[in-house]
């Protein structure tokens, strides 16, 4: 969990850094590229219309309840948890934790893996979102499994 968050962390900081705001680098023709912008809400820019004295408090609360409950939650029940329980908090966690720290710090949170399918624009993300997304598919697996296969019996 600490290396994703790390990884996270990191590859927000190079953004930063190497890649002025708004600027587009090709990484794989017509799917992916790199493309620095700032999200002042959460998925899909929701909640960027507010004020910042509004936005930045709701947002960073929002997620410090979050991350301190999940990490409650791991902690009190690992030993029970299964496999993709256990896989998914140590996917979100981490990704909630890392996109806590930028909007601490900046108000903002750094976007950088544009995905797309030629000139149909999907989204702008991190690795942080991508840790969220894999948790939630850790989450929904079993759900869906069992659904699938637990055929009642007549």
């Amino acid at each position: 969990m600490i290396s994703l968050f790390g990884f996270d962390l990191c590859s927000k900081i190079w953004v930063r850094v190497n890649i002025p705001l708004y600027e587009t680098r090709e990484i794989i023709s017509n799917y992916l590229d790199l493309l620095h912008v700032q999200n002042k809400g959460i998925s899909f820019s929701y909640f960027s219309d507010l004020s910042d004295s509004i936005r930045v408090p709701f947002l960073v609360g929002v997620s410090l309840i979050a991350v301190v409950a999940m990490l409650y939650y791991q902690n009190r029940y690992w030993s029970e948890l299964d496999f993709f329980t256990r896989s998914g908090l140590a996917c979100v966690i981490p990704g909630a934790a890392g996109n806590l720290v930028d909007r601490s710090f900046y108000g903002y949170v750094t976007d950088f893996l544009h995905f797309r399918w030629h000139n149909t624009s999907f989204f702008v993300n991190n690795l942080a979102d991508c840790f969220i997304s894999l948790g939630v598919i850790f989450f929904i697996v079993p759900i869906i499994f069992s659904k699938k296969f637990n055929v009642p019996q007549k």
